[in-house]
């Protein structure tokens, strides 16, 4: 795919400054303006985001400089008191405190709403103004969430892909936003091709919020609503280690960190970085740090804590308060705990240049990396890579999202001040060998799960799902498809044919008991089963017991409750290993007893490992209500995530975590070498089958017409019996051997 990458942040990556009678541009940091600028120039990349200088400054310095960073930049002038309202207020006052799990710092206003949603929509409309059809569009963070909606509306509607650097709450945080704004915020995300987050959790939260709000499935990570696909998934951002690594040896690091070392003699040094925010846990760290010189003697003018604050966004009164409250702290702890010759604390609140950060990192004994809350934390990765000399211990917050990959850090509760206090004292006192181990460690991680690394994952999705949303049309069987596959079977020497039931072989009936097979399908299956070269699967959500009854005796195997119970037509019954009956199942079974009463024609459905809340013959109104309560029910019951909740054709349905057809056929297909595979299904159980399915030889072939993972859909029922009947009836190329 050709085209541009048009990158969309709320900021552009740079501020343009007049110095000396003549504009001059400041390049921005972070991981973001890292991984674009690795990218080729040629790759042709625009860059849209809110100006933060005068459109007449922008005016003069295009006249007199060509130099834009290696980017096309297109910037918006917005209103400044929209913006205000807009950034201020629900971003920064609203979605920041939730998203960080701190709900009673929430402003909760209508007119901070509507901003956001005018600068949404004029970001949209400027992007509309310049992106082609081929141009992949990747909008970043929390301001712009509407984007990806407006984006779709309108006579040209566009896809784009979008990743969010701050945490994604769980869902019980998300129902503090009004249910409106928090609808339009899921249902945009949901028309973003890929939906990128930086850890698993974020993932499972956002797919919960997914399922509890808007009564939206997720399988295998995709989300399919009228034929767009969205991919939801974790890219872990991270930094160019190579920069930070080979920083070690320049000049002017080693000069700075020499200073410092100089300046402290043989007193151990702690360091801390963060930018100005609540949600960094300053204050935390500083009285862990205070109950440490307290309790322990020895430590007193043998350490100094050397703490840099950068200013953020002091305009919103809780971030001046906690500046105040910073500085209110050092004071107190220096004059209390000081000397002549010694001030425990170092105080620092300005920007670091890239060569001061660095000579701080590596003359630093300990950096202190303790979040209450972080969608990731670069600081702490970029000390580990910074450590060439393998020296340094990181005490690093089990709340921030890089404590997922840096398994050598003293990982530590930041709430836990007594916790931190020992983490510190223990990272001081490690030994050089012991130091050594952990920094290699994570620096090998660092070293491969590179910035680069992550944004070729990500535009290798980007580009992925959005070809894949462009042929997003029924992928209908042609005559030539069916040729093919045909000449496939009569070549092949061993063959797999797996076969949903329900919807797939018989159509939906009212009551799951009515839908007996008729001769003409027993006799199908029998036919297929028949030939010594093909072996043929019911896979199917159904009880072992009404499989053996109405298939018993035609030759097929039977894969029940979804592939936890299978019986070999040759052989006894198997059950899979990991498959135990269920714990959860009468809580559940109560929970759906309730909803039952409560919806005329609802009824339950119980097997060994499942049960179902079916409502195809339900006449109350307010069904879909019930359906979605019922669903956030379950969700609250399943705390300890031992099942899943499968959204069926009018049918609700909870399964052991452990199974789905996709094992079973994962499991089945590694039990024996067939050289072709056909599956066929109709629903999102048949999905996870669908997805394991991806060899040439293999055919995954959707009963309907929605959107799928499977190679060809084709239309319905009878079509799916034609086709098996002209499949039995073809005559093997090949003897049996």
């Amino acid at each position: 795919m050709s085209g541009k990458l048009i990158i969309v942040s709320n900021r552009l990556p740079f501020k343009i400054e007049k110095k000396g009678g003549r504009y001059e541009v400041r390049q921005s940091s972070g991981g973001l303006v890292s991984a674009i600028k690795s990218l080729p120039k040629k790759s042709g990349i625009v860059w849209i985001g809110a100006a933060d200088f005068k459109e007449e400054a922008w005016l003069e310095y295009q006249r007199t400089s060509s130099d834009e960073g290696g980017y096309h930049i297109v910037p918006l002038f917005l209103d400044k008191r929209t913006e205000r309202l807009y950034y201020n207020g629900f971003s920064n006052t609203m979605i920041w405190p939730l998203f960080h799990y701190f709900p009673s710092f929430a402003e909760y206003d209508a007119e901070y709403y509507e901003a956001y949603q005018e600068i949404n929509r004029r970001f949209a409309e400027k992007i509309k103004s310049i992106a082609g059809e081929e141009d992949l569009i990747w909008v970043h963070d929390y301001h712009l969430m509407l984007v990806p909606g407006f984006l779709r509306q309108g006579a040209r509607p566009l896809s784009s892909s979008f990743f969010l650097h701050i945490p994604f709450p769980s869902y019980e945080i998300m129902k503090l936003i009004p249910e409106d704004w928090r609808n339009e915020i899921l249902n945009s995300l949901l028309s973003a091709d890929v939906v990128g987050f930086h850890t698993k959790e974020y993932v499972s939260h956002f797919k919960n919020s997914l399922s509890f709000f808007l009564g939206s499935e997720c399988t295998n990570g995709m989300v399919n609503l009228s034929g767009h696909t969205t991919l939801i998934r974790d890219y872990p951002i991270s930094i160019d280690f190579e920069q930070f690594y080979q920083a070690f040896d320049k000049p002017e690091v080693a000069k700075g960190r020499a200073l410092i070392r100089q300046k402290y003699n043989s007193a151990k040094i702690i360091f801390s970085l963060d930018r100005l925010d609540y949600s960094k846990g300053v204050i935390n760290r500083l009285l862990a740090y205070e109950k440490l010189i307290q309790s322990t003697a020895s430590v007193r003018g043998q350490v100094v804590f050397i703490i840099n604050v950068v200013p953020s966004r002091e305009e919103i009164s809780k971030y001046a308060e906690r500046k105040k409250m910073i500085e209110e702290n050092i004071s107190r702890i220096n004059g209390l705990y000081g000397s002549i010759h010694w001030q425990p604390i170092i105080y620092q609140y300005r920007h670091l240049n890239f060569d001061e950060l660095l000579a701080c990192y590596t003359a630093c004994d300990v950096a202190l990396v303790t979040p209450l809350r972080d969608g990731m934390n670069l600081v702490a990765k970029e000390f580990v890579a910074s450590r060439k000399d393998k020296r340094g211990v990181l005490i690093l917050s089990e709340f921030a999202g890089t404590s997922n990959e840096l398994d050598g850090a003293i990982l530590v509760n930041p709430n836990d001040l007594d916790l931190m206090q020992t983490a510190i004292l223990r990272a001081l006192r490690l030994k050089a060998a012991e130091q050594e181990g952990r920094i290699s460690d994570m620096q090998k991680h660092l070293e491969t799960h590179n910035i680069q690394a992550w944004l070729n994952s990500y535009m290798q999705d980007m580009r992925q799902i959005k070809l894949q949303n462009i042929g997003a049309a029924p992928k209908i069987m042609s005559f030539e498809d069916k040729i093919n596959i045909f000449e496939h079977y009569k070549a092949a020497r061993k063959r797999l044919i797996l076969l949903d039931y329900d919807g797939t072989l018989i159509r939906f009936y009212n009551r799951p008991e009515e839908a007996v097979p008729g001769e003409v399908i027993r006799e199908l299956l029998h036919r297929l089963a028949a030939n010594p070269l093909n072996r043929v699967v019911l896979v199917s959500g159904r009880d072992a017991a009404t499989l053996s009854q109405w298939f018993g005796s035609t030759g097929v195997d039977l894969a029940a409750e979804h592939g936890s119970i299978y019986l070999p037509y040759s052989g006894k019954t198997t059950r899979l290993p990991e498959v135990m009956p269920p714990s959860w199942k009468a809580a559940v079974k109560a929970l759906m007893q309730k909803y039952t009463e409560q919806v005329p024609g609802s009824f339950i459905e119980e097997k060994n490992y499942t049960i179902a809340w079916h409502y195809r013959t339900a006449e109350d109104i307010t069904v879909e209500t019930s359906r979605l309560k019922l669903t956030k029910d379950l969700m609250i019951l399943n705390e300890q995530k031992e099942f899943d909740i499968l959204q069926g054709n009018k049918v609700l349905e909870v399964k052991n975590v452990h199974v789905n057809k996709g094992k079973f056929v994962s499991d089945l297909i590694l039990s024996e070498d067939f050289d072709f595979v056909v599956a066929l299904g109709d629903d999102v159980t048949d999905e996870d089958m669908f997805s394991v399915l991806t060899a040439d030889h293999q055919y995954p072939i959707k009963v309907g017409l929605s959107g799928t993972k499977a190679r060809f859909n084709l239309i319905n029922i009878n079509h799916v019996l034609s086709f098996l009947d002209q499949l039995g009836a073809l005559k093997n190329r090949v003897s049996h051997v």
